[in-house]
């Protein structure tokens, strides 16, 4: 990757990758689904549970029928070139619907298209996976929550 630490336009295109990265889970946990498939390219690549999933009408198939819940994105990693991106990305995603979570690392290659930029390759490694009652889900979050 190129150096590019003193670049104003490396400071902004940080910006707006962190907020690409943000949209990820914001936009699975508010219904916006369709919006959230806007976030990666059309030839995408979403490796998961031994699975690669190629293009975004593979990615919606199975996303589309995962549990829904919260996703809380930790530390951000990114090292950015002048048309792409290597980012790592702790989680920690708790369900809604499940008395399950897992907490890992998104690894994903971002590039510059002409809509601005766009995921082209996430591989999910899971650290860990657990079950949790309902009120331990809230006592992980440090404040009260109703899962529905």
């Amino acid at each position: 990757m190129t150096d590019r630490s003193n670049d104003v336009s490396a400071m902004l295109d940080e910006m707006a990758i962190r907020r690409l990265l943000d949209e990820y889970c914001l936009r699975l946990e508010i219904n916006q689904f369709e919006d959230w498939l806007d976030l990666f390219t059309h030839d995408t690549v979403y490796d998961v549970f031994r699975q690669s999933l190629r293009g975004r009408e593979e990615v919606a198939a199975m996303l589309s029928q995962a549990p829904h819940g919260i996703h809380l994105p930790g530390a951000t990693r990114i090292e950015l070139g002048t048309d792409t991106a290597q980012t790592v990305q702790s989680y920690l995603f708790l369900s809604a619907s499940e008395d399950t979570w897992n907490a890992g690392w998104y690894q994903r290659t971002v590039v510059r298209t002409g809509e601005g930029w766009k995921i082209a390759h996430t591989r999910v490694k899971i650290g860990r996976l657990g079950n949790l009652a309902p009120e331990e889900k809230a006592r992980m979050l440090a404040f009260p929550v109703q899962f529905a």
